[in-house]
């Protein structure tokens, strides 16, 4: 997802989110130079230190691996470290061995780390490739196995590298039922996982029916443990003979090595230049606009070449590209983006029971069919403003603004209203107007639309602040702001 979960300083808070990397990172090691992005993102940044702000989050995500970036959050998900078995278990205990209760706390931790992790770098990482390997939360073939995908599969690699994350999604349980690879055998092939690694995870549109056939039969053999939910390959069950797929071939000739025939293709995929151009193009999607251009996408896929399918460098070159810094108003938050940065411009915290606080907006965003890791559909949430823009949806984000703005959820802290002033000490209505401002959406408003807030309070914009409207109504201010196109886009 392009979030935008910090929406309220610098335009580079247009990447917004959080948690984990396996190391720190040195962008003039990367492989930028031939690429004409220059070395530094602060050379597009003007006053604004980008490079300091990169060294920030990438040090912020590798100490807050997982779940720790909100301790307070991630307290109310204590089955998210365990296996696929202890969970089993656990909820068996409980009298309901197939309860999603996972799934749930799955659903409300990813969401609570949106709202609340230091690390936003990394958290808008595993929002965009949990999309791009969907396996859908809260569905009943993966009650006790999608909160380990998502720890083991997508959290441990979302700011490593593309193939050891689709290595990893290859073998984990969750994919594999998701997408029927754990039925599949040579003797009833079943093509829809070896059809959408093709299409959805790596190479697009790019293939042949025949090719679907044997990215299939490649991948027969990889399954799940029914006792303890364990990935296993059964060599039994797997399909030998010569196979090709876009220039990737082997003669498959065992069953025993059909596991690294497997590996081997999936590194395959990982590394060619289709999957570069289609994870470069829904990576600009993201964090770009609904439109880039075809000349930053190609820079952008020869950066994920250049360094081996590495996500930091390719994050990085996005950042660096005059595209991004101009994008500004170009890019609209989905409703899960636009709800979670409410949250973290009004400064809300939970009062006490932090599940209940964050369920209270999981269900307004469920409403707009956006809830977190819960796309039905194996090729994730659409990442373009049509694909959300409705009346509906637009009149829930409304009411949501004013719940978190005005105080009306009594699971949430109660906001006194010169929050919205972030520490300015303002001399008249106007300079209150651009206060709330520079808060809440990173700028001042066009004169226009000043003029049209001046008119909302009846007031001229050189009323002394002290006995200003604006100062009984700076609550009303922020809400017209929250409503406007403004906080509505990145």
């Amino acid at each position: 997802m392009a979030v935008v979960y910090s929406s309220a300083n610098a335009a580079i808070a247009a990447v917004g989110q959080a948690a984990h990397a396996p190391m720190l990172w040195d962008p003039k090691s990367l492989a930028l130079g031939r690429f004409g992005f220059g070395a530094r993102l602060s050379d597009r940044a003007g006053s604004f230190d980008a490079d300091a702000w990169w060294t920030s989050q990438v040090a912020a995500a590798q100490a807050n691996p997982g779940y720790v970036g909100a301790p307070n959050v991630a307290a109310v998900g204590p089955l998210l470290t365990q296996t696929p078995a202890q969970v089993r278990a656990w909820l068996k205990a409980q009298g309901n061995e197939y309860n999603w209760t996972a799934m749930d706390q799955l659903c409300v931790v990813t969401l609570g780390l949106q709202m609340f992790s230091p690390a936003q770098l990394f958290e808008t990482a595993v929002d965009f490739f949990s999309n791009h390997l969907n396996v859908a939360n809260r569905t009943d073939s993966v009650w006790n196995t999608r909160h380990d995908y998502d720890r083991l599969a997508i959290r441990a690699n979302a700011l490593g590298n593309f193939k050891d994350m689709l290595l990893a999604s290859a073998r984990h349980p969750a994919m594999l039922y998701y997408l029927n690879q754990a039925d599949s055998t040579k003797a009833a092939v079943n093509e829809n996982y070896g059809r959408e690694l093709l299409e959805l995870h790596t190479v697009g549109l790019n293939y042949t029916e025949a090719d679907v056939k044997n990215s299939a039969a490649i991948m027969t053999g990889r399954t799940v443990n029914p006792t303890d939910q364990t990935y296993v390959y059964n060599a039994n069950i797997h399909t030998t003979g010569p196979v090709t797929v876009l220039g990737f071939s082997d003669p498959n000739a065992t069953a025993v090595g059909g596991q690294a025939v497997g590996d081997a293709y999936v590194l395959y995929l990982a590394r060619h230049p289709l999957t570069a151009q289609n994870i470069a193009k829904k990576l600009c999607l993201h964090y770009v606009s609904d439109t880039p251009s075809a000349d930053l996408v190609a820079k952008i896929a020869a950066v994920f070449q250049a360094n081996d399918t590495a996500i930091l460098p390719t994050l990085y070159a996005i950042f660096c590209s005059d595209e991004f810094w101009t994008s500004r108003g170009l890019k609209t938050k989905r409703p899960a983006e636009n709800l979670v940065s409410t949250v973290r411009a009004v400064g809300q915290t939970p009062v006490s029971d932090v599940s209940n606080a964050i369920n209270n907006v999981r269900w307004q965003i469920a409403s707009m069919s956006n809830t977190p890791l819960e796309c039905p559909t194996p090729n994730g949430y659409g990442d373009v403003a049509a694909r959300w823009r409705s009346a509906g949806n637009l009149i829930t984000m409304w009411n949501c603004h004013r719940a978190l703005a005005l105080n009306w959820w009594t699971q949430w802290t109660s906001i006194n209203p010169t929050t919205f002033l972030n520490g300015a000490t303002p001399a008249t209505s106007s300079d209150a107007i651009d206060a709330v401002s520079r808060a809440l959406v990173g700028q001042v408003l066009s004169a226009a639309d000043k003029q049209t807030v001046q008119t909302y309070l009846g007031e001229a914009a050189t009323a002394p602040y002290a006995s200003s409207k604006a100062k009984g109504n700076l609550s009303g201010i922020a809400v017209l702001l929250l409503d406007s196109p403004y906080f509505a886009t990145r």
